[in-house]
């Protein structure tokens, strides 16, 4: 975290109960620590992708897609995209401890939700309560409907958990540096001298599914290629791991229910 992101904080916590503070970033890279705020963090993903840990899960942001993160939730963001730009609302939100909108959740976007952002973050860094009533109100009324105004975000929510047995840790972190390679239970077990039987236990008692893990990352990390742009689907395909290109296709759809090229036009 550099100094500016850290000094952003600071500002957030001296920041009033009606103040609802506007952060937009430019094409940058996104590399928060874990870190806290007592205003709901509200992001949009104008452009690249966004992973966002919390309560120790991994959850994965896509274009267009809004990260809702509840007030006091302890989060770290960071970004894979060759350049991210987001905006970023902080705001308090009155809502009881058993409202679902306690909750982290991840939201797909449609024009008028986009278009209320868009607009919403036009009208400065700061909006308070007292000096811009009418703005402020529609602002609050807006997003504390914007949980009913979209659907969740499908296969998005299928998150990775991340286990809390630490001999896992360098394996997976191994899986995700070699992801564009043909990994197996075989190969990975003998880089740590581990039996498969060995390995395939700690996968197993951590509820990992192996092949399982493996195709979401790639699934990923294929989202992140083809959102930067510079590649075609074909490219994409081999650069994450999948001998065939509609070997790729068959589980992109597996894992978010559209094809490729179906999936980057929604976007």
């Amino acid at each position: 975290m550099n100094t500016e992101q850290q000094e952003y904080i600071s500002l957030i916590s001296r920041s009033t109960h009606d103040d609802i503070l506007i952060k937009k970033t430019g094409w940058e890279a996104i590399n928060f620590q874990e870190h806290a705020h007592k205003k709901f963090q509200i992001i949009y993903t104008l452009s690249g992708t966004l992973h966002v840990e919390t309560g120790g899960v991994n959850y994965f942001v896509p274009e267009k897609h809004i990260a809702w993160i509840p007030e006091k939730a302890s989060h770290k963001l960071s970004s894979n995209s060759r350049q991210v730009s987001l905006i970023i609302f902080y705001i308090n939100l009155n809502i009881t401890p058993d409202d679902g909108k306690n909750r982290f959740s991840i939201y797909s976007t449609n024009g008028i939700i986009a278009e209320n952002l868009k607009f919403i973050a036009s009208k400065g860094k700061v909006i308070t309560r007292g000096k811009q009533t009418d703005l402020y109100n529609f602002a609050l009324s807006f997003f504390n409907l914007l949980p009913q105004m979209t659907l969740g975000a499908d296969f998005l929510l299928k998150t990775l958990v991340i286990p809390n047995d630490s001999r896992l840790h360098p394996i997976l972190n191994y899986i995700t540096e070699h992801i564009h390679e043909d990994l197996n239970m075989e190969q990975i077990a003998s880089q740590y001298n581990l039996s498969v039987r060995n390995l395939s236990r700690l996968f197993n008692t951590s509820g990992i599914h192996f092949s399982s893990y493996v195709n979401h990352l790639r699934i990923t990390r294929a989202i992140e290629l083809l959102t930067d742009g510079d590649n075609t689907v074909q490219e994409v395909a081999y650069k994450v791991g999948f001998n065939t290109p509609n070997n790729f296709n068959r589980v992109f759809k597996q894992v978010t229910g559209k094809s490729p090229k179906t999936y980057i036009k929604g976007i």
